[in-house]
């Protein structure tokens, strides 16, 4: 991903800069072409140093854009550790917008398998919702989400001072929804081989996140009060953040041993 948005980025700023680099010659070559009277000099040597101006700029920031702020960033990176450690961990983008930060429907359009750990997400599910669906009409496709167990009222209690609900009922109402509404969702589409689950837990979420096949997005909880911004990470599959989060769905759903699984299945229904 990284690399496409360079390659795009390096054709852009190639088409740009041969474009005023055209300019420039042809800005140039009608200067000495053109026949100006007398009183008109002054436009043939404005003609000219307009066009040797561009074709002095487009070298310079040519020079500038394939040598010396590489230079410059690898060396500013280098200094401060922080090439190393972005590479370990793995991230693609910061962003404190939790819903239109990361391009979420462009990672779901493109996976084949999700994993939802989320306090109930009615926002992020109605702005995607057609992006679901066709993930969800995919052949092999899987879904898993993962919430809070809305019968657990110490955890709902919690969630209710979190998100300003009026109560824990309040908190178990929009779990349950979520439930529902995701369910519905899904079996909309009419897919019969689409593997989708449901799973509750017991622990108090301190984060949410979603993984995708090849990068997972992370979303930390605020103290304040109320909606708004969150600080909102993305990571490439391979980087440390990424597998802290799959390891986190393996303890959730699987259970790392020693430890039991921390969620239970509720949909469909273990026999």
């Amino acid at each position: 991903m990284i690399k496409q948005l360079k390659e795009i980025t390096n054709l852009r700023t190639y088409v740009a800069s041969v474009g005023v680099f055209v300019l420039g010659v042809v800005l140039l070559a009608l200067s000495e072409r053109i026949g100006f009277p007398d009183g008109y000099l002054w436009v043939k040597s404005l003609m000219s140093n307009i066009g040797a101006l561009l074709i002095a700029s487009v070298s310079i920031a040519m020079l500038w854009e394939l040598f010396s702020k590489r230079s410059f960033l690898d060396e500013l990176l280098a200094k401060t550790g922080l090439a190393d450690d972005i590479r370990t961990v793995g991230v693609t983008g910061i962003s404190l917008n939790p819903v239109q930060g990361p391009n979420f429907s462009r990672l779901i359009r493109s996976c084949e398998r999700l994993d939802m750990f989320v306090c109930y997400a009615n926002t992020w599910r109605a702005t995607f919702e057609e992006d679901l669906k066709l993930l969800a009409a995919k052949k092999g496709s899987r879904i898993r989400l993962i919430v809070p167990d809305p019968d657990n009222e110490e955890i709902m209690k919690d969630l209710a001072k979190r998100f300003n609900a009026n109560d824990s009922a309040t908190m178990q109402g929009r779990v349950r929804q979520a439930i529902n509404e995701y369910k519905d969702l899904f079996a909309s589409v009419g897919n019969d081989k689409l593997d989708f689950s449901v799973w509750i837990h017991d622990e108090t979420p301190v984060t949410s996140f979603y993984r995708f096949d090849r990068c997972a997005v992370v979303t930390l909880y605020k103290h304040a009060k109320g909606r708004g911004n969150a600080p909102t990470v993305t990571a490439e599959r391979g980087g440390s953040l990424y597998n802290y989060i799959e390891s986190e769905i393996d303890s959730m759903v699987k259970g790392i041993p020693p430890y039991q699984k921390l969620a239970r299945q509720i949909y469909p229904e273990v026999v």
